[in-house]
């Protein structure tokens, strides 16, 4: 296993030879690359001795118009035909509806619809297409152990798997241990990333959230209320227990910091600092040999 990181947009939305030397400076041997990355970014990421991770593709695969959907479908093909290209084993992306104008049953409906298309493009190139577990406000239905099953039991696919973040299952109630022995041969890509609970939120405001007034900025509540995204081991997730069930399970992919702590935000060097704290508590967990 060895450990990746997603580029924050507040550093830069395609890595240059500045960026790229950081990253190796810092430690970093991979790094998840995005569809929207041009040539040049590439070469400055492979220039600077870094290898490409896992490839983001963002596409409305559960929009409500056709139209969409199609644009979703090519644009996820053409993902699979980049990272083909580019050497990379996994795409990963969420079955989202962008519009978030629809009940996640009909999403569901839809992203079955598109995603065959999808994965059939994955076998015939021999990348891997994987499903992350962030519901994102609505908008994508596969998120939960019920929608694992009906997605692969309707597209059972070895090419088509879950990109698993525990941070998710964390506000959600999910079990994260036994997502894993239920579920682990299905992960094909693993995000770092954390959530924690705050108490007196959940007081206040319950599991939905603040209803009333607008809590966003006042007295120090985040936008949910009661929870808050956190880097890796400043939150809810039993980090070590975690790494181990998933290597118990076979997984030998990437493990993928996702930077979306607002406690160390708000300059790029703290959150530069942040993804490199990031990396050096997780290479405690994992096996010699496993990250640099």
């Amino acid at each position: 296993m060895n450990v990746s990181f997603i580029l924050p947009r507040a550093l830069s939305t395609d890595p240059d030879a500045e960026l790229a030397q950081w990253m190796a400076q810092s430690g970093f041997d991979l790094v998840d690359t995005e569809a929207e990355w041009s040539d040049a970014g590439i070469a400055a990421v492979q220039d600077a001795g870094v290898r490409l991770g896992p490839l983001r593709v963002r596409a409305s695969l559960a929009d409500s118009h056709a139209a969409t959907r199609k644009e979703a479908i090519d644009n996820a093909c053409a993902a699979l035909d980049r990272a083909k290209t580019l050497g990379i084993a996994t795409v990963w992306t969420l079955t989202r509806n962008f519009r978030n104008d629809s009940p996640q049953r009909e999403n569901f409906a839809r992203a079955l619809e598109t995603l065959p298309e999808v994965v059939r493009h994955a076998e015939s190139v021999g990348v891997r297409i994987a499903i992350e577990n962030c519901p994102f406000s609505g908008q994508n239905p596969v998120c939960t152990p019920e929608a694992w099953d009906a997605l692969f039991a309707a597209i059972p696919s070895d090419h088509l798997g879950i990109c698993f973040d525990p941070s998710h299952c964390i506000w959600q109630g999910i079990d994260i241990d036994r997502a894993i022995r239920e579920y682990g041969h299905r992960f094909v890509h693993l995000h770092a990333k954390d959530t924690e609970i705050l108490g007196d939120g959940l007081f206040r405001f319950g599991v939905e959230g603040p209803q009333i007034g607008d809590t966003t900025v006042e007295d120090g509540w985040t936008k949910h209320g009661w929870w808050r995204h956190r880097l890796p081991g400043l939150g809810d997730v039993d980090w070590n227990r975690m790494i181990s069930a998933v290597l118990d399970q076979g997984y030998d992919g990437a493990i993928t910091i996702e930077h979306e702590d607002p406690i160390w935000s708000g300059s790029p060097d703290v959150i530069r600092r942040g993804l490199v704290r990031s990396r050096q508590y997780l290479a405690t967990m994992i096996p010699q040999g496993g990250t640099r």
